[in-house]
């Protein structure tokens, strides 16, 4: 708590966007599982369909801890293969004009920026992926940066708050994350960190618990609600 004391109320918020702002666990699932069926057809393999939880597990890393999870031993080293099949099936769904960012999401970061909070966005995904969150989800429209793996000077989520940071001139900063590499990248530029609680992993090392209702979190961190 006293890490976080000394950054609220926050000048930057810094989010991930898969399982902390949006609800990827609506349609994941079934579109990860429709592509394995793809790529199994397309390469004469034989692949075990993963379980929700299954499916669930890889969400927020990055590259091949995405991928190769779902391929059999001795084809797990064609992860990009398999992304390539998937990755269109993924901007369609997010792009269909189906709102799957959680509930109150929205409200939250126009109140946010409405208040002089700056807001970026730090995900593990490339180019093609967070371009459909930023249109297609219309997440450029509500956070004044988008950080991902193919941005200028980024080579890991570390490098995004980082980047953030300077862009900003922000001081006082907070990172909000659901998994382990959000936490790791708060902890490498000793940011305060506030877990998005889900049941896919527990974080205890965390400054604040966020249940995903806006005025817990901005209460949280020294801010006024939204009214």
């Amino acid at each position: 708590m006293t890490l976080l004391r000394r950054h609220v109320p926050p000048e930057l918020v810094v989010f991930d966007v898969d399982g902390t702002l949006h609800d990827t666990f609506r349609w994941w699932s079934p579109t990860i599982r429709s592509g394995l069926q793809r790529f199994a057809a397309m390469n004469g393999l034989d692949i075990a369909m993963p379980t929700d939880a299954e499916a669930e597990a890889v969400v927020g890393m990055r590259d091949a801890g995405v991928w190769a999870p779902f391929l059999p031993e001795g084809e797990k080293h064609r992860w990009q293969d398999l992304r390539a099949v998937v990755l269109p099936m993924e901007v369609e769904v997010v792009s269909s004009g189906v709102d799957y960012l959680f509930a109150g999401v929205r409200p939250l970061l126009q109140h946010l920026r409405r208040i002089g909070v700056k807001v970026a966005l730090a995900s593990n995904c490339r180019r093609t992926y967070m371009g459909a969150m930023q249109h297609g989800q219309g997440l450029a429209a509500l956070t004044d940066w988008q950080f991902c793996l193919d941005s200028p000077g980024v080579q890991s989520k570390t490098d995004m708050l980082r980047e953030a940071k300077r862009v900003s001139g922000a001081e006082r900063v907070v990172m909000v994350g659901d998994r382990e590499p959000d936490l790791e990248a708060a902890r490498a530029l000793e940011w305060p960190f506030v877990w998005r609680r889900n049941d896919r992993c527990r974080l205890d090392d965390v400054e604040l618990v966020w249940d995903g209702r806006p005025d817990q979190l901005l209460g949280g961190l020294g801010l006024s609600a939204i009214h």
